[in-house]
């Protein structure tokens, strides 16, 4: 059996997993508004890709955690998210690996002065649309 994750945590319900895993989806599809926007606008458009990815995997999460468990994490360290989605079964230990991906980079994405690069705002949206897409199947079940 998985450990359970600690920390701060608040009951949710499949309602509130349909609407999270919305925001998720609202929140990859302007990351690929964004980045389709190109280079013309002379933004830092990479950045905010990244930024809605962050936030849509953070929201998958919730979604598939909610389904799964019935709770959410909400405490302030986010490390506490990927300890509880890893615990969502089949799916938890690759969304975990996914968010932390996503949220090793957060900071940088949200307020960092190192631009991200196109390549890198791509590659967290891939990781962004997977965890969407497990939540989904998470959902689904």
């Amino acid at each position: 059996m998985t450990p359970r994750a600690t920390g701060r945590v608040t009951a949710c319900t499949t309602a509130d997993a349909r609407a999270r895993l919305r925001k998720a989806q609202s929140f990859v599809t302007g990351a690929e508004l964004v980045l389709e926007l190109g280079e013309e606008t002379g933004l830092d458009l990479p950045a905010v890709a990244a930024a809605l990815s962050v936030l849509a995997g953070i929201a998958a999460a919730d979604a598939a955690c909610c389904s799964a468990l019935g709770e959410r994490s909400r405490g302030q360290d986010h490390r506490q998210a990927e300890q509880l989605v890893a615990t969502v079964l089949p799916h938890g230990p690759q969304m975990a690996k996914d968010l932390t991906r996503l949220l090793e980079r957060k900071d940088n994405a949200h307020y960092g002065v190192i631009s991200t690069t196109e390549q890198e705002a791509r590659d967290m949206l891939g990781w962004a649309k997977r965890l969407v897409g497990d939540a989904q199947r998470v959902l689904d079940r």
